[in-house]
């Protein structure tokens, strides 16, 4: 797919994002005047105007920068593969505010901006490493590795795993001194 027809696709669904928007903001005030006509005592003021469902101003503005974020990001995907087919360029363009929000958030943007807050450096032993050689960088990026199938390490609801063998066949201790009166 060319070029030209990504930043139209892109930009396409960034503008029905917009639209969407607006056509949201058109029921909402539909239902308020609605409200307002089957109200018994309706205010004196009438029913609400659409300026307070839809900043004409600031949603034009966004709708312009979604379509321009829409081709940025179909593009991007669609030149580098990630992307191919008109409907996923379409469906890239009208997400790409959510798209890069993620890609924000994600980890990726830390290895490539940089962490704005890095954690505090480990105390190395006297003599550096130790194994003579220079530490790798991604080590300090890449989370450390865990056995196939691990879940994440939860503690046990139970409490404390069982020391005794007479305690593994049902995980409960026996009552100490001072509970239950028993010693």
């Amino acid at each position: 797919m060319d070029t030209a027809t990504l930043l139209l696709l892109g930009a396409a669904g960034g503008a029905v994002r917009g639209i969407v928007h607006a056509y949201d903001c058109m029921t909402e005030w539909l239902s308020g005047r609605r409200q307002h006509r089957l109200t018994p005592d309706p205010p004196a003021e009438g029913p609400p105007a659409f300026s307070t469902f839809y900043d004409v101003g600031g949603e034009s503005i966004a709708a312009v920068v979604h379509t321009v974020l829409g081709a940025a990001v179909a593009v991007l995907l669609g030149t580098s593969g990630q992307v191919s087919g008109g409907f996923a360029v379409f469906a890239a363009g009208a997400s790409a505010p959510l798209v890069l929000v993620q890609l924000k958030n994600s980890r990726l943007a830390e290895v490539i901006l940089g962490d704005p807050h890095p954690p505090p450096a480990a105390p190395q032993p006297a003599g550096g490493t130790g194994t003579g050689q220079v530490p790798d960088s991604s080590s300090e990026i890449l989370a450390p590795e865990r056995p196939a199938g691990s879940g994440p390490v939860t503690p046990s609801p139970r409490g404390p795993r069982p020391s005794r063998p007479s305690e593994l066949s049902t995980g409960l201790r026996g009552p100490t001194a001072g509970q239950d009166g028993a010693v």
